[in-house]
């Protein structure tokens, strides 16, 4: 729901001539007859959303005053700039888009008092519609602004030289840039600005978005009308009018999928996404709710139960909304600021309801304000309020963090446009919306951006609930390839924190885990403890993978020299640079299997305390059994010194042999790196890099003699 706007209202004004009603079915009641007994509804299963959706909306931005002209350069600047790659690949209008009527009027909507659209009974006289019932004497077709969005005369596969509507024209637009287009629309009789809603008109409005071209439904709920007191004594407060108190919000969103669904099979068109944009605002008025509702009878409701003085199918989402639609919004509306993802927030909202994330259903915890800029002016020179203040890329990095690990739809709200079409002017001052090139290389973090994408469950808090506000948590999320995910979050704005946790408390039972921290890239192994320093409102967000399954190697202690082979080079194998007449304190390379080059054969002896010391088979004036030693940092080159300090760690190793694929892993005991070919090229250095089961350059296999040896050139 957005009321951030102010609505628009019109007072009541009768109108001069009422359309003829068309077949009222209902009694003076309403209250019993309002749509036929509906079977209870299965999980939605309509082959789409498998993934949660990506891209944009207009709404925190543009608001009401989106034009066509600003969704084509954000269009542009989406497929431009890397976002549609990175799979944001769908633009969604938001409310305002319509006329404040229907092509079955020639006036705007006639509204009562409270905002609400005024109803009539069946003698054509107005009615409050608080007892259920009344009728909406609408007819037609939504019809797009013309002032915003003017028909346009296209050429292309879609629509082939002849004029369609704005809507449509941007709809074509977006879909030859190869992305997908979405459209807003309300289960009320007004949307939250004003326009007309779909309640009533859910089979024509459905059949001109499908018409039109539209992917992705954004539908929402926004029921005007005055408090109502039960009977009970009880004040419900602003529920609604009409069918908006005899049918639950289950019902009318389950109305309108299906007639999305009819439409498009009718056309021969793709089934379209339905996203339930708001959270309920109320509980529903039980005794007006009509009998037949299907909310009443769906197992999956019937089994969360009711509360008292609510009814079946109303708050929250969480428990119902995948049975009728594909998002499901599961909090309030959040503004530009981090607190309204974390646990007091939208978090904690999402962490009650995993059971409705599910491939085609999803937990949409509101569009994102990563990269947002305030459009009321510049920050801390025409606009000082806090409530504009900008998201910084740490708090950008978090959120995308978050909704990543709950497996929330990833729809940005910033202004994805150049700061060309971005700039604003008032007051002399000029400033630019757009999206920093920093907030853009946020959003398109590949291994973040994966974790959304995953099919499996939603993250679960790791121990307690944070005892308040400002408390670190951590959040842990199964991949689907085994892998896990794991969130430290420093929900503190002013400080930073240590966080850490354990495997254990992670529940991840395997010897060590290869990780990486998806937002430095830095990578390492974890064997007990991950823990990291984490910025105020920032994040660590590390994929653990389980290690090889490994023992002792056997070549330890065999007494013979081995040649060992860095994986990714073709055979290539560890040798002393220059050859046995290199002097002492060589480096190591890679280079051409030769079983008669001594300088590449290497013997393995164990130490007492458990760990390797390795030396070459070289005996010459230079370099005699010459033993490797790494280096102080990653990156640094290994060498190999004629003689052996058992008292130094950079002479200890850790040898470790994979079970399945007999490589080797080869650690320095010194600094926790690993012996590393990062560069296939003969003569490439060997280095010592942060531990990765993905690096090749890491995984070293005996070699077999070379079928035909000789003299190196």
């Amino acid at each position: 729901m957005r009321l951030a706007m102010p609505r628009s209202r019109s007072g009541f004004r009768p109108r001069a001539t009422l359309r003829a009603l068309a077949a009222l079915s209902l009694a003076a009641s309403g209250l019993t007859a309002v749509v036929a007994m509906s079977s209870p509804a299965a999980a939605l299963d309509n082959g789409v959303a498998s993934t949660p959706p990506m891209g944009w909306n207009s709404w925190n931005t543009l608001g009401t005053a989106v034009t066509q002209d600003q969704v084509v350069q954000t269009i542009d600047f989406m497929a431009s700039k890397g976002l549609v790659a990175a799979g944001y690949n769908t633009v969604t209008i938001d409310d305002g888009w319509s006329l404040n009527h229907r092509d079955g009027q020639s006036t705007d909507l006639v509204k009562n008092s409270y905002g609400a659209m005024q109803l009539y009974d069946a003698n054509r006289n107005p009615t409050s519609g608080t007892d259920g019932t009344g009728f909406d004497l609408t007819t037609g077709h939504l019809i797009p602004d013309p002032n915003h969005f003017p028909s346009r005369t296209v050429n292309g596969r879609t629509v082939n030289g002849r004029t369609v509507n704005g809507i449509e024209y941007l709809s074509w637009y977006a879909h030859s840039k190869g992305m997908k287009f979405g459209l807003y629309a309300t289960d009320t009789y007004t949307t939250c600005q004003g326009h007309p809603g779909s309640l009533g008109h859910e089979s024509a409005d459905a059949a001109d978005f499908v018409a039109w071209g539209v992917d992705f439904v954004k539908y929402d709920d926004c029921p005007y009308g005055p408090q109502i007191v039960g009977p009970d004594g009880h004040n419900y407060y602003t529920q609604g009018e009409g069918r908006e108190l005899t049918r639950s919000i289950y019902a009318r969103v389950q109305d309108f999928q299906r007639a999305l669904d009819a439409a498009s099979a009718a056309q021969g068109r793709p089934r379209v996404v339905l996203s339930v944009s708001a959270q309920p605002v109320h509980t529903g008025v039980p005794y007006l709710l009509a009998p037949d509702d299907p909310a009443r009878t769906d197992p999956v409701v019937v089994a969360a139960g009711t509360p008292a003085r609510q009814a079946p199918g109303y708050a929250p989402t969480g428990v119902w909304c995948g049975q009728v639609a594909n998002l499901c919004r599961i909090g309030g509306d959040r503004g530009p600021d981090l607190e309204g993802v974390l646990y007091n927030g939208q978090l904690g909202t999402a962490l009650r309801y995993p059971g409705n994330v599910r491939p085609g259903s999803w937990n949409d915890m509101d569009m994102m304000f990563a990269g947002w800029q305030s459009p009321y002016g510049l920050y801390g020179v025409a606009d000082t309020c806090l409530c504009h203040k900008p998201m910084s890329d740490t708090e950008s990095r978090s959120e995308l963090s978050i909704l990543s690990m709950m497996a929330s739809p990833l729809i940005s709200g910033a202004d994805l446009r150049t700061s060309a079409d971005s700039q604003h002017t008032s007051d002399g001052v000029t400033w630019s919306t757009g999206i920093s090139d920093s907030a853009l290389a946020i959003y398109k973090n590949a291994d973040v951006v994966a974790v959304d994408q995953d099919g499996a469950k939603p993250a679960t808090l790791v121990g307690d609930p944070p005892g308040s506000g400002t408390a670190p948590l951590v959040l842990k999320r199964p991949l689907a390839n085994g892998d896990t995910a794991v969130l430290l979050v420093n929900q503190d704005p002013s400080n930073a924190q240590t966080i850490s946790t354990s495997l254990s408390a992670l529940g991840l039972t395997g010897p060590g885990y290869s990780s990486k921290e998806l937002w430095t890239g830095a990578t390492g192994n974890v064997t007990g403890t991950i823990s990291a320093p984490v910025a105020p409102h920032g994040v660590a967000l590390y994929r653990l993978r389980p290690l090889p399954t490994t023992g002792p190697a056997a070549v330890i202690g065999d007494g013979r020299y081995h040649g060992i082979g860095a994986g990714g080079t073709g055979g290539q194998v560890l040798e002393v640079q220059g050859t046995c007449s290199a002097p002492d304190g060589a480096t190591g390379d890679i280079n051409t299997w030769w079983n008669s080059h001594t300088s590449e054969q290497w013997r393995f002896d164990p130490n007492p305390d458990g760990t390797v010391h390795i030396t070459d088979n070289c005996s010459t004036g230079t370099q005699v059994h010459g033993t490797l030693t790494g280096p102080a940092s990653a990156g640094g080159r290994a060498w190999v010194l004629n003689g052996y300090d058992p008292n130094s760690p950079y002479q200890k190793w850790r040898v470790v042999q994979n079970t399945a694929t007999g490589q080797l892993t080869i650690t320095s005991v010194a600094t926790g790196l690993a012996l590393d070919a990062p560069q296939p090229a003969p003569t490439s250095s060997v280095v010592l890099g942060q531990p990765d089961a993905a690096a090749p350059g890491q995984g070293w296999t005996l070699m077999a003699p070379p079928a035909l040896a000789g003299p190196r050139l």
